[in-house]
């Protein structure tokens, strides 16, 4: 395997006397573009949290580009951050964000430049770059709340790819959004992975939104860590019963996923 962009051994969430999460081993190449995927409340956006230096680890370690992200401590988290884009699952309600697009991509340089540095033509060069880069140039001067759901995902991977980051973290990236704008993220998540030589980790609840690139999942459930793997090996009867408590089965096209009700999928014709 490559580098490892990330890695957790015997790593423990511990909230009160209660277990959230629990990752025996697992390593993320530099480079890859890795899904973990499960129910609501399997313990992903902890497993973000962690990765962000956001939530304390009880035992074991998580190492992030390099760093010893459980002994990081002050400006070194920062400066761990500037190299880690980050979308969260919920996006600004209308009127929270009384930003233009391209103010809130803006955002994303300033995290890179520094909080107290003002923008140079470089940055702004860099912002207006990701802005036609994602499609989005023509709605730069629209508010960031008047524009779709669809259009404010893709203005907030532009605001965290200006950050120039080496490992962008998507926690549901598709939440909520129609089936057209649900692929047209996949779409755009595909080609990042393609040309911008970046770690991806994507968190998802199902396999329908893992891009092509997507070549191993976690699945994780209640804290636990079940399986890692390429998709067709650990999507099993099985271990999709387990995750949603329901006979589901998968089926395939290509490198394209989805799960069906009941078993013995083979295809889609």
């Amino acid at each position: 395997m490559d580098a490892a962009a990330l890695e957790l051994r015997s790593a423990r969430v511990m909230i009160g006397a209660q277990s959230v999460l629990r990752i025996p081993e697992l390593t993320v190449a530099e480079g890859e573009l890795f899904a973990v995927m499960g129910p609501n409340g399997a313990g992903k956006s902890t497993l973000l949290r962690v990765l962000l230096g956001l939530q304390p680890l009880a035992d074991g370690s998580v190492h992030v580009l390099g760093e010893s992200v459980n002994e990081l401590t002050g400006g070194a988290v920062l400066r761990l951050r500037r190299r880690v884009g980050y979308i969260p699952q919920l996006l600004y309600a209308r009127g929270e964000l009384p930003l233009t697009v391209r103010e809130v991509v803006a955002i994303g340089r300033t995290g890179r430049a520094g909080l107290w540095h003002r923008l140079g033509r470089a940055d702004w060069q860099a912002v207006d770059y990701w802005l036609e880069r994602l499609g989005i140039a023509a709605l730069a001067g629209r508010g960031f709340g008047e524009i779709s759901g669809g259009e404010q995902r893709k203005t907030m991977i532009a605001c965290a790819m200006a950050q120039e980051p080496r490992l962008l973290l998507l926690d549901e990236p598709t939440a909520n959004l129609d089936l057209g704008w649900r692929e047209k993220l996949v779409a755009t998540i595909q080609s990042l992975y393609e040309s911008a030589h970046l770690t991806i980790v994507l968190v998802c609840h199902e396999p329908e939104v893992l891009p092509p690139g997507c070549r191993r999942v976690a699945l994780l459930n209640r804290g636990e860590l079940l399986d890692v793997g390429a998709p067709s090996a650990v999507f099993t009867e099985s271990r999709l019963a387990q995750l949603y408590g329901m006979p589901l089965s998968l089926a395939r096209q290509q490198d394209r996923y989805a799960i069906v009700p009941g078993g013995g999928a083979r295809g889609w014709t």
